[in-house]
């Protein structure tokens, strides 16, 4: 029993318990409490408070039985709950206010609202739980009020209350704070799946889902925390992309952005961005001068020559026209007109015979 509720406990603090988990740890608790408290019930031969916690257990464990009509959780959560509340309340008619059996009403109150809100359809509930509420609440307040104006059914000459109300307090307590606990580990388990979710939803709106670099967007958005100007703008574009997809289909083409994709971030420092620009056009931010970048784009070259890539039974050789340009070219730096002159250049080196690289505007 320790075992299972260890793995409970570590199980909703990695993820979240499914309402069925959640529901019979609830109905395990409260069955192995009410059996002590029938034990309880026949230390002190209260035959009357020993059969009803009996029943009352028998409720607890019967409800495991899922049967094979569905029925909702929350009904049972109902039953449980009920049942508690007023097994509770009959236990203080027997025996008086003294006893400490009232604690369970008390304690049942944040155990049922821990447990609705955590159920996967909790907020359909949520009326019914401030209307159970209340109705405890009243009737453990009208009880307590006639218990004091009255005796209780057994009387006992030797002081038994104290023993019986610290053994129902540290019941409560313990139930009060497993719930409390799992409650907080699930709260974490939810807080680390939206952080997830939250970074992938991240990755999704700044990186190309097809060859995994950054988009435009995220590019641009490099440009506000940069804090340097030691940096060259590189342009490339895939020579007759239009070509291959038309000629070999779009599959193919797809496979020629993600090669080029992979040879762009083998051949660039870590400190290097690149980025699909759009279509078959790309963008980096290399960090050096403009040697530093040639030698870049070279390797990118480089590792297109060796790339052994077929279509049609035969090698397709891949090529990219480059369009370069350094920062410190533009003298306020604004970025918009780094891109530009780098994207001039990359269209002079298109139309002028393409697989090549442009530095310059002549």
């Amino acid at each position: 029993m320790k075992h299972k509720l260890g793995q409970i406990f570590k199980l909703a603090g990695e993820r979240n318990m499914t309402d069925r988990a959640r529901y019979c740890f609830l109905a395990v608790f409260l069955g192995c409490v009410h059996l002590l408290l029938a034990v309880v019930g026949m230390a002190l031969r209260c035959l009357p408070l020993a059969l009803a916690y009996l029943f009352v257990a028998a409720v607890d464990f019967l409800s495991l039985y899922k049967g094979r009509q569905a029925v909702s959780y929350f009904t049972r959560i109902s039953v449980l709950y009920f049942a508690t509340c007023v097994q509770s309340l009959f236990a203080c008619f027997l025996l008086g206010w003294g006893y400490g059996f009232s604690i369970y009403n008390l304690v049942m109150i944040p155990v049922l609202l821990f447990t609705v809100y955590l159920m996967e359809h909790g907020e359909n509930a949520n009326r019914h739980t401030f209307l159970y509420t209340l109705i405890n609440c009243v009737a453990t307040l009208a009880c307590c009020w006639i218990m004091y104006r009255g005796n209780p059914v057994y009387y006992y000459p030797v002081p038994t209350d104290l023993k019986v109300s610290f053994f129902n307090n540290i019941m409560g307590f313990l139930l009060l704070v497993s719930f409390s606990v799992l409650f907080i580990l699930e709260l974490t388990a939810n807080r680390r799946k939206l952080h997830a979710r939250n970074e992938e939803l991240a990755r999704l709106a700044n990186y190309d889902e097809l060859t995994g670099l950054r988009n435009r967007r995220s590019i641009l958005s490099i440009w506000k925390d940069l804090g340097r100007s030691d940096f060259c703008v590189v342009m490339g574009d895939v020579d007759d992309f239009k070509k291959i997809n038309d000629t070999y289909g779009h599959e193919q083409g797809d496979d020629v952005l993600k090669l080029i994709a992979k040879s762009m971030s083998c051949a660039v420092d870590a400190s290097d961005y690149v980025s699909r620009w759009g279509g078959e056009e790309f963008l980096m931010i290399v960090f050096g001068n403009i040697a530093y970048a040639l030698k870049v784009v070279e390797r990118i070259q480089q590792e297109l020559r060796m790339a052994d890539m077929q279509a049609g039974g035969k090698k397709l050789a891949v090529t990219m026209t480059f369009g370069v340009c350094e920062a410190g070219e533009v003298s306020d730096g604004n970025i918009d007109e780094i891109i530009r002159r780098a994207d001039q250049r990359l269209y002079l080196g298109k139309t002028g015979g393409k697989n090549c690289i442009k530095i310059c505007d002549g």
